[in-house]
């Protein structure tokens, strides 16, 4: 049976990789199947991997906190329509892995200010272009990486180590090899195999807050005011959550718990 992706293409309709994602997502073996049966039973002509997604969804939400995690990819494209929130989150998961971050940097170049997304250190330098998308389906392609290496080429006198290309998506085979060719260090939604996005987010539990399942003004207080580690929120007082995002006590106490569930 063949499915439709989110870029419009097909693919044959694979129960081991829908086995494996659930996995990750923490399902119990029993859940497993039982969403894979369901799945397998409304399978028909041209359905859409977002309508898999959502019929799984359905299933899932009866273990705690396994569809949320399961949706973590739907999550990354829901930190807002400007790359601003991407930045912002993609800094914290690097300060959970030992670098000190610094978002928003306005450099002066050789030959014009560049506006660099994250200046990252941890034994090397870092010059960070973060390339969000929120529309499923869309790659990364060649011209970020070149814009990116220009940027670092431009920023010589900064004594920058090596630049650097994040995305919550996959790339193309060009953007990859050019980055090869250049010493672009690339880390994706699926690259490299050990230290993915995905991989680095899922080994340390660095979720968004998108990847609870509230209503778009709620998750729009959240990350305006700059909390977008899930952690973050399940760690805060409710107190300080009030005060930073006006959000009622009671409402934020519902998200506490299910931020603390998730975690778990």
């Amino acid at each position: 049976m063949e499915i439709i992706k989110a870029s419009g293409e097909k693919e044959n309709f694979s129960q081991r990789k829908l086995y494996i994602t659930i996995r990750e997502a923490g399902a119990s073996k029993r859940l497993i199947n039982e969403t894979i049966s369901i799945v397998k039973s409304k399978l028909k002509a041209n359905i859409t991997t977002e309508e898999i997604l959502n019929i799984a969804l359905k299933n899932l939400k009866k273990e705690p906190g396994v569809a949320e995690r399961y949706n973590l990819k739907r999550a990354m494209m829901e930190l807002g329509p400007t790359g601003f929130p991407f930045e912002d989150y993609i800094a914290e998961v690097l300060r959970n892995y030992g670098y000190k971050a610094t978002t928003d940097q306005s450099l002066k170049g050789r030959v014009i200010y560049q506006e660099v997304d994250i200046v990252a250190e941890k034994e090397k330098k870092f010059m960070i272009e973060c390339k969000y998308h929120n529309e499923p389906g869309t790659d990364t392609r060649l011209q970020p990486a070149m814009y990116t290496y220009a940027r670092f080429l431009d920023l010589s006198q900064h004594k920058f180590d090596q630049p650097w290309l994040i995305t919550n998506t996959k790339c193309t085979v060009d953007a990859l090899g050019y980055a090869r060719g250049v010493d672009l260090k690339i880390t994706s939604w699926n690259f490299p195999k050990d230290e993915s996005l995905i991989k680095l987010i899922s080994k340390k539990n660095l979720y968004p807050v998108t990847i609870l399942f509230l209503d778009r003004e709620t998750k729009e207080k959240l990350l305006t005011n700059k909390i977008v580690l899930l952690k973050t929120l399940a760690e805060k007082e409710l107190k300080e959550l009030y005060k930073k995002t006006n959000i009622p006590i009671k409402d934020l106490e519902k998200i506490q718990s299910k931020a603390k569930e998730i975690l778990a």
